[in-house]
């Protein structure tokens, strides 16, 4: 699916449903959000009922920025979070490998925006070693799994000693009743309005599979904890749906810079 409407095209296949190797899932990733860029954001903003403005906020404010800081937003997409984190910093650069998305995101760009945006992947970051204060990502990580350990590791590498990364991901509820009510709203509703929205509910239908295959809060912590972050903590939103994870890269006196 493309800019235009009404051109007939093969709908994305889920990166799941390929052969179970990074190359191949990283490209069905990239061709299905590239697919669904037109789209994207009035999806995000309606399937969330709008909380997703709040939860990049929230994300914003865990890095307690400076206005002299730099902030990196990894697998940007349209570049939502990007803009929230510019209001808050000095300049804010978001990268993603979906050249539509990066597309998109530029087009949002408006004069006196603090935000640029690069094609790059979270696994082999064309930037320099600690050259930001903070790293961002939304919802991104899920699509990543094959390669998370690369992608925590590059996020290390380019923060700052004392520097804080801040990752927005879907969780499982744990109350039961939320929980249910969660899971039939993403594998039943979500894929049939996406579907009506996008023209396809194959990626809606592997958003309901990834969430489930996804770790828990408290195993992504340990995660990030092994990549080397210290005072490594979540915070639970939108009823146990949607975890907000922060950590800091230690310095050698255990505190931020500057």
């Amino acid at each position: 699916m493309g800019d235009s409407v009404g051109q007939k095209t093969a709908p994305p296949v889920a990166p799941d449903r390929v052969a179970d190797d990074g190359a191949s899932f990283s490209g069905a990733v990239r061709t299905m959000f590239d697919a669904l860029a037109p789209r994207y954001d009035s999806f995000n903003h309606w399937a969330s009922l709008g909380l997703d403005y709040g939860w990049r906020r929230a994300t914003v404010r865990s890095l307690k920025l400076t206005g002299s800081d730099v902030v990196l937003d990894v697998a940007t997409g349209t570049g939502d979070l990007a803009f929230a984190a510019a209001k808050a910093a000095r300049r804010t650069i978001g990268c993603d490998f979906a050249t539509e998305m990066i597309r998109r995101a530029r087009a949002k760009a408006r004069p006196g925006d603090s935000a640029w945006f690069h094609v790059a992947r979270a696994e082999r970051l064309p930037y320099g070693d600690e050259r930001f204060q903070g790293v961002t990502s939304a919802f991104a990580m899920r699509n990543v799994k094959p390669m998370l350990e690369e992608v925590l590791a590059e996020a290390f590498r380019v923060l700052e000693p004392g520097g804080r990364v801040a990752i927005l991901e879907f969780s499982r509820p744990r109350l039961a009743p939320i929980r249910w009510g969660h899971g039939f709203y993403t594998r039943v509703l979500m894929p049939r309005v996406g579907r009506i929205v996008t023209g396809t509910s194959e990626p809606f239908e592997y958003l309901y599979r990834s969430i489930q295959e996804w770790y828990s809060p408290d195993e992504f912590a340990d995660l990030l904890g092994a990549a080397g972050f210290t005072d490594v903590r979540y915070r639970m939103m939108g009823l146990g749906t949607v975890a907000l994870h922060t950590g800091t890269k230690p310095t050698a006196h255990g505190g931020r810079l500057g």
